[in-house]
């Protein structure tokens, strides 16, 4: 098992560890009713960016649950020589709506799945940042981002975060990891997967898959 499979094996059982069942489901014909849950912090190895106050939550989105295991294709994601490759779910469809950014859905983009879960993929080699200072950046980024409430960081390893926030009302889990090319520092790719509190199975099967999977063209 390399570094990159270690890491995110470390950073999976601390989550697991600090996470309770998953959300329920909202009703099929009626806007959800918000909840109000108390957002405290949760045990980690790096709980660095905790909030007290208390959240507003909608019910999850009714969507099939995300499951380890899934069967997948490789799909290209850059232009050589800044370009990787990786195994996506075999089926889910892209979208590059945000630029230098590709993002994977179980089904073409609706308000269905707005909420569920996705793969995200960056190339980040151009702004020549080491992998913990890309992580560095990015964690500060998520703490401190206008649309985000809530923010918990779960855990962090050297080069993968595990986080939970509250985005748009709804709950989410961010299972995120940088990779660099063998022998070097410096960060290549960003590889993400947000979804739901009871998807954590799958988002964590699917980014050590995406990531150990990950080659470079």
């Amino acid at each position: 098992m390399d570094g990159r499979r270690l890491g995110l094996a470390a950073l999976t059982v601390v989550a697991m560890a600090a996470t309770g069942a998953g959300l329920g489901y909202a009703g099929a014909d009626d806007a959800p009713e918000p909840l109000v849950v108390d957002a405290g912090p949760v045990a980690a190895a790096d709980p660095d960016y905790p909030q007290d106050r208390e959240v507003r939550v909608l019910e999850d989105p009714e969507y099939p649950t995300l499951e380890p295991g899934l069967p997948a294709s490789r799909r290209l994601v850059g232009t050589s020589p800044f370009a990787i490759s990786l195994p996506v779910p075999r089926g889910w469809v892209r979208s590059d709506s945000t630029a230098g950014e590709a993002r994977f859905y179980p089904e073409a983009y609706s308000e269905d799945i707005k909420n569920t879960y996705f793969v995200r993929v960056r190339l980040v080699a151009n702004q020549y940042l080491s992998v913990a200072a890309q992580l560095d950046t990015r964690i500060h980024a998520l703490s401190t981002a206008s649309g985000i409430e809530g923010f918990t960081l779960e855990s962090r390893s050297f080069d993968a975060l595990v986080a939970t926030y509250v985005s748009e009302g709804y709950r989410r889990v961010a299972m995120e990891q940088y990779v660099a090319q063998p022998g070097q520092d410096t960060a290549f790719a960003y590889v993400a997967v947000i979804g739901r509190e009871q998807d954590r199975d799958g988002l964590a099967d699917l980014l050590d898959r995406l990531v150990s999977g990950l080659r470079y063209r």
